[in-house]
C-alpha cells in the first residue's frame, strides 16, 4: 500500500499529454492550450476615445471660450482633418482620436449651438488625456496573451477572438468509458428488490466526466462474470481512460484486477493509504498501434469512487490535458470550524462546506457517515484532508481544502 504523494506521483509519472490538435475557436472551451498564443496587433490599434463627446486639445478649453466644431467621427471611421486651436472634433465611444487633440470631454459636459456649429466645455471637466486610450494600453503586438497549459475559459474567447485566433493548438479532448461493477446493481430506472441497490456510481461518474468535457462512453452494468467484465473492459480499453468501479477490493467476487491483467492492462498500484478510497487499482495499457490508454478501478461505495475520481483520476485529466508536471496539486488550506478526530491509520479525506465563524471564512466537516454516505456528500462543498491519522484536530487549524 502506498501513500497518496506516492500514488500523484505515479500518475504524473505515467500519464503524458495527448497528442496537438487544431480545433475551431467556438469548440475551445474546457481544452487546454498546447502552444502559446500572442497578440496578431495592438489593443487598441491607435489612440481611442472611451467616451461620447468632443476631442479637444485639454490646453485650449477655457472659462466662456468656444470652439469651432469641425468634423464627426464614429467608431470604425478615421478621423480625416487635425485638431488645431479654437477647434474640437465631434467623437464617439471606440473612434480614434484626430491628431491634435489629447483629451474627450463628456457630451453631457459640453453645451452645443447647433445653428453656429461651436461647443462650449465646462473648464472643470477636462484635463489632459482624459476619457482617452492609448495605443497598446491592452496589449502589444507579439505579446503573449495565454501560455501554453493554459485552460481556455468560456471568458477567455472574447479575448481569442480579439486576437484573430480562429483556430488554436490544444491537446486533444480524452475519452473515456465506464464501468460500474457488481451483480448487486440495477439500473437507476428500476426498483430494487433483495440486496440490490441502484448503480449510482456510474452516472456519478459520467456526470463528472462529461463536465470536465471527455467524451465519455456508458458501458452498463458489469456483471461478476469473467467473461461479461472481460466483454466490457476490451470494449473499454477503447477510450484513452477505463474507469471502473467496485471489484477491486479482496472479496470473492472482487475479479477486476484479474481481469485486467487479463486484457494487457499492467498494474502501476493497487490500493492506497487513504480513507476513504484504500482499494484504487491504476493501470497502463498499450495499445497494438503503440498508443497507451489508463486505467482506474475505483471502490464500489459512492463516496470512495467520487474521492478515488476527484484525487487521482482528475490528476490524470490534467495531465493528459498538458498542465505542468506536478508531484501534488496544491490546495487551499482553510481553517476548520469545529475540533475534528480522526480514527484509523489513513489520511482522510471528509466531506465539509464552507461556513462563517467569528474569526471569519472557515470549513464545516460534516456529521458523515462513511463511505455509503451520498445524502451528507451531496450537502458538502469539498472535501478537508486530515494528512495525520488517529489525531484530533481543534478547531482553527488549517488544512487542504478539496473543492469538489
Amino acid at each position: 500500500m502506498i501513500s497518496v504523494e506516492e500514488a500523484f506521483r505515479l500518475v504524473a509519472e505515467h500519464v503524458g499529454p495527448l497528442e496537438k490538435v487544431v480545433t475551431e475557436l467556438s469548440q475551445a472551451v474546457g481544452m487546454t492550450l498546447a502552444v502559446d498564443v500572442k497578440a496578431d496587433r495592438d489593443s487598441p490599434p491607435w489612440r481611442k476615445s472611451v467616451m461620447d463627446g468632443f476631442a479637444v486639445g485639454a490646453e485650449d478649453v477655457g472659462e466662456g471660450k468656444k470652439l469651432q466644431i469641425i468634423e464627426t467621427v464614429t467608431a470604425g471611421n478615421a478621423p480625416t482633418k487635425i485638431v488645431g486651436p479654437g477647434q474640437a472634433t465631434r467623437i464617439m465611444t471606440g473612434a480614434p482620436m484626430p491628431e491634435g487633440a489629447d483629451s474627450v470631454a463628456m457630451i453631457e459636459r459640453c453645451k452645443v449651438d447647433q445653428d453656429s456649429g461651436v461647443v462650449a466645455i465646462d473648464l472643470n471637466s477636462i484635463r489632459p488625456g482624459q476619457h482617452v486610450l492609448g495605443q497598446k494600453a491592452n496589449f502589444a503586438e507579439g505579446e503573449v496573451i495565454y501560455r501554453s497549459g493554459h485552460r481556455i475559459r468560456d471568458i477567455d474567447i472574447g479575448l481569442l477572438a480579439e486576437i484573430g485566433a480562429a483556430q488554436v493548438e490544444i491537446f486533444r479532448r480524452p475519452t473515456a468509458a465506464v464501468l460500474p461493477t457488481g451483480d448487486e446493481l440495477v439500473d437507476v430506472s428500476q426498483m430494487p428488490t433483495g440486496p440490490q441497490i441502484r448503480n449510482s456510481n456510474g452516472p456519478m461518474l459520467v456526470a463528472m466526466l462529461t463536465s470536465r468535457g471527455v467524451q465519455t462512453l456508458d458501458l452498463g452494468i458489469g456483471r461478476d462474470s469473467r467473461d461479461d467484465l472481460l466483454a466490457k473492459i476490451k470494449r473499454g480499453l477503447e477510450s484513452d481512460l477505463l474507469i471502473l468501479s467496485g471489484g477491486v477490493s479482496a472479496g470473492t467476487l472482487d475479479l477486476v484486477p484479474e481481469a485486467l491483467a487479463d486484457c494487457g492492462v499492467e498494474a502501476v498500484f493497487h490500493k492506497v493509504k487513504m480513507k476513504p478510497g484504500k482499494p484504487v487499482f491504476f493501470g497502463v495499457h498499450v495499445r497494438d498501434d503503440g498508443r497507451r490508454g489508463y486505467v482506474f478501478g475505483l471502490p464500489g461505495n459512492p463516496v470512495s469512487s467520487l474521492v478515488g475520481f476527484r484525487l487521482l483520476v482528475s490528476h490524470a485529466l490534467n495531465r493528459m490535458a498538458g498542465s505542468p508536471d506536478m508531484v501534488k496539486p496544491s490546495m487551499p488550506l482553510l481553517a476548520i470550524s469545529k475540533e475534528h478526530s480522526t480514527r484509523g491509520d489513513r489520511p482522510t479525506f471528509w466531506p465539509a462546506r464552507r461556513c462563517t465563524t467569528e474569526a471569519g471564512q472557515a470549513v464545516e466537516p460534516l456529521d458523515w457517515k462513511g463511505s455509503s454516505d451520498l445524502n451528507t456528500l451531496g450537502q458538502a462543498e469539498g472535501m478537508i484532508e486530515f494528512p495525520t491519522p488517529g489525531k484530533t484536530y481543534q478547531q482553527g487549524e488549517r488544512l487542504p481544502f478539496w473543492p469538489l
